[in-house]
């Protein structure tokens, strides 16, 4: 079941087309990640996503066309994180953040206080609750605006190069949270970024380029096109470099984006 659809999206930015007959469909609870260069496309498309720019096009989610009618009904069902969290805080505290949406829905306060404490023991945000969000590191930051869109436990998820301030360690461990909780809640998932690295989870990996997509696949097989990405100057992971010269003399039959399992791997 396709819980987004898009047919023929056409858009323009100061007479520049972004989008020109532009098609793309994606599944209830897969975790679908986009990768491209800068001016790829890929922020202009969560703004149309989330009703911020007009398309004259035909876009749907959860089956209901997008348009000022549905949108409010829409928005409910979706958590958006950006790059920028500091355009995002509205409270003095973390546990404020947290709850803000939830007041504003009215939600009974135990209940707010319960999902506080599951968001913040799910995401390690325990230590820093009762910090003002502005004076934490960019990755806190980050951390904390990921944990007030799952407050909301959307049925779809937008990241939009939202873990790009937290540190490798903690990167890799948050990936591994959101790919269980795909998992778990059915939640879909979709993923912006120019770094492939941040690709490791995908059900579906796409290339957009210049408002096209140039690759779509499961992943990691789309990185049979490294030199596809390269060429439009996406950098290739070592780890998927290392894979394919491996691949050659035999030593692996698949590509690797963890080094860990590639080496195991290679010395069974």
């Amino acid at each position: 079941m396709n819980i987004i659809e898009i047919n023929n999206l056409t858009f323009r930015y100061k007479n520049r087309f972004i989008y020109d007959n532009f098609n793309l469909n994606i599944k209830r609870g897969t975790w679908v990640t986009i990768a491209g260069p800068n001016g790829a496309g890929k922020t202009t498309l969560v703004k149309l996503l989330a009703g911020l720019e007009k398309s004259y096009s035909s876009i749907s989610i959860f089956g209901k066309p997008v348009n000022k009618k549905n949108m409010y009904e829409i928005r409910k069902e979706i958590g958006f994180v950006f790059d920028n969290p500091d355009n995002f805080f509205a409270c003095e505290t973390v546990a404020d953040e947290l709850a803000f949406s939830l007041e504003n829905m009215a939600v009974y306060p135990p209940t707010i206080k319960k999902k506080i404490r599951e968001i913040s023991s799910l995401l390690e945000l325990d230590d820093i609750l009762n910090e003002n969000p502005y004076d934490l590191s960019g990755g806190e930051k980050q951390k904390v605006a990921l944990a007030c869109a799952l407050m909301l436990e959307p049925r779809i998820l937008v990241l939009d190069e939202a873990l790009i301030m937290v540190d490798v360690k903690q990167k890799a461990r948050l990936l591994e949270i959101l790919k269980k909780y795909n998992k778990e809640k059915r939640v879909t998932i979709i993923f912006l970024t120019h770094d492939l690295k941040e690709t490791l989870y995908s059900d579906r990996l796409i290339v957009l380029n210049k408002g096209k997509i140039i690759i779509d696949g499961p992943y990691p097989k789309v990185f049979d096109e490294e030199r596809v990405m390269r060429k439009i100057g996406l950098e290739v992971p070592f780890e998927v470099e290392l894979s394919q010269k491996l691949r050659v003399y035999g030593l692996v039959d698949e590509i690797y984006l963890d080094l860990e399992r590639l080496v195991d791997n290679v010395w069974k």
